[in-house]
This record gives C-alpha cells, structure tokens and sequence, in this order.
C-alpha cells in the first residue's frame, strides 16, 4: 500500500505518532492521547491504518460531517445528535512457543535442580516445577475492526477485515453507516424528549389536579361550616320559641343573663354566615376566582396509585 502523503488535517496528528512513535515491547502502537484517534494496532498496521483514517474523514465531509478526534476514539455530530467510533486491530489469545534459547535455559535449571536434589542441597533448589514463561500470549493478527459505539438495533455497527475484504475497501459503506446510526440516534432522541415532553404535561396536568381537589376541600369545609352554624341558629330560635313570654333577656338572673348570651350568640352566627361573611370568605385563598388558573379543559388525568401526582 502506498502511504499517504498528506493525510486529512483531523488524522493528521494521530498519522504523525503512529509513523513516529517506536511500538511498545509487544510491538503495539497506542495512538489515544488528546487529539488522537483511539488507534490501537501493531506497528505493520501502521500505513492501512492511516489509509482508513484518512479516505473516513474524507468520506464523511463530503456528506457534512467533520471527524473529530477525541483521544481515546473519534466521532461525528449533526445538530444535538452523536455518535462515536473506533479503529482497532483484533488480537487472539494463543499458546506461547518458547524460543530455542528460553527452553535451553530451562532444561539447564532443571538439571541443576536434579543435581541439588541428589545431593539435598535443598539450599540451591527452587519450589515449583512450571516454566519460567506464560502458558498463552496476546497475539496481534493484523486484522482491522471498525466500531461504532451507539445504540441503533438492526443497524451495522461493525466492519472487519475477512477472507477476501478488508476495511479500507469498505470506508463508503461505513460512512453510510455513521449516517444511519446517526439518523437513529436522531429518531431515538426525539422520542425520548416526546415521551419526555407528554410526562411533564402529565405531571403538570396531575399538579392541577391535585391543586382543584384540594381547593375543592377547603370549599366544602367553609360550606359544612356555614351550614352547620345556620342550623345551630335554627335551633337556638326554636328553643327561644319555646320558652314563656314572660323569659326576657335581663342582668336581673341567671336566665336573663343567659338569654342575653344567646342573643349574642344568634348575632355572632348571623354575622359569620351573611352576605357580607360569605364574601370575604369567597375572596380569600383563590376559592371562586374569576379566572381559573387551575382549570384542565382535558379534564382530571388518570390517577397514579389512587394520587394525582
């Protein structure tokens, strides 16, 4: 593959540190500092990768998007929707073969142990009877996957290298899919603010609700209380009725006396159930205003657990 002379200016960086950068001891390059990519390959992947990076932003800006590299990954965002991605190489995990070298050394250990043994040199002789190398081994297989980390079912969200097709063939197809996922996200987000939306109008249309029974309540408590005084004076007249003519109110006994505290008394509940008392109450706390900030034209919204919010 010929490498890319002068790679997209949103690649440029992380191209720049996997051409520079020596691998590390397992020959991997990690191109995820700040303004980075999120590449994880070994070194001969290095020119694949940067063609992949480079034909992506190209891909993608020409369909409105730009690249940005987030260190750890890339993404793209179109209004308030976006989504992020990945280029990495695939490993395996596989049985190590130790060189030439590291099983001449060991079978040198194992004969000097076999010697401290015969002669109970147990001074000179080691515990354990494993090799001095790990049983598997991370192997890097040179084999490039496209991820893209969003939730968007049914959708592809990953392009592999395989028998016959590699990754940088199929940069088109990706950029087709960033937009698909992308346009899912959209889907996704806007149903998640309309459900959004349509509970916080429920939760406001319940607050109403709960704010009319509650009125509600105290409308019937001054209700029951003007009724339950009108009736007390219906029955202090009667039992005025019901006495001589000759029972006045008067400071001369305890009768007068009395009947001189029910006068006050029918005149206190006169005054507490009027004209006058019943519009002082209608005018106090919003009971019976004129216009109803409280009203739903949609009515009362269903209850949740016998509550209106």
């Amino acid at each position: 593959m010929v490498p890319i002379e002068c790679p997209h200016k949103k690649v440029a960086k992380t191209a720049k540190f996997l051409r520079t950068r020596k691998p590390d001891k397992e020959g991997v390059l990690s191109a995820i500092e700040p303004g980075h990519c999120g590449v994880i390959i070994s070194a001969p992947s290095t020119e694949r990768s940067i063609f992949i990076l480079d034909a992506l932003a190209r891909g993608l800006e020409e369909v409105g998007l730009n690249l940005t590299a987030e260190g750890d990954k890339m993404s793209v965002q179109r209004n308030a929707d976006r989504v992020t991605f990945t280029l990495l190489e695939r490993t395996k995990r596989v049985k190590y073969i130790p060189t030439p070298e590291e099983v001449a050394l060991e079978e040198r250990r194992k004969e000097k142990e076999a010697r401290s043994w015969r002669r109970n040199d147990w001074d000179s002789f080691s515990l354990g009877g494993r090799p001095p190398w790990p049983e598997y081994v991370t192997e890097w297989t040179g084999q490039l996957v496209f991820s893209i980390d969003a939730r968007a079912d049914g959708l592809r969200k990953t392009w592999g290298d395989g028998k016959t097709q590699r990754v940088e063939r199929m940069v088109p197809d990706i950029v087709a899919g960033i937009e698909l996922v992308l346009e899912s996200v959209r889907v996704r987000r806007e149903d998640s603010e309309e459900r959004e939306r349509r509970w916080q109008e429920l939760h406001r249309r319940r607050k109403l609700a709960h704010a009319r029974k509650e009125r509600e309540e105290k409308r019937l408590a001054h209700l029951e209380r003007i009724v339950e005084l009108r009736r007390e004076a219906r029955e202090i007249r009667d039992w005025l009725a019901s006495l001589p003519d000759d029972a006045k109110p008067s400071e001369d006994s305890d009768l007068g006396r009395m009947l001189i505290w029910v006068d006050q008394r029918l005149g206190e509940i006169d005054r507490q159930t009027g004209i006058v008392a019943a519009r002082s109450i209608t005018g106090t706390g919003d009971l019976f205003p004129e216009i109803d900030e409280l009203q739903d034209p949609l009515g009362d919204p269903p209850e949740r657990n016998g509550w209106y919010y």
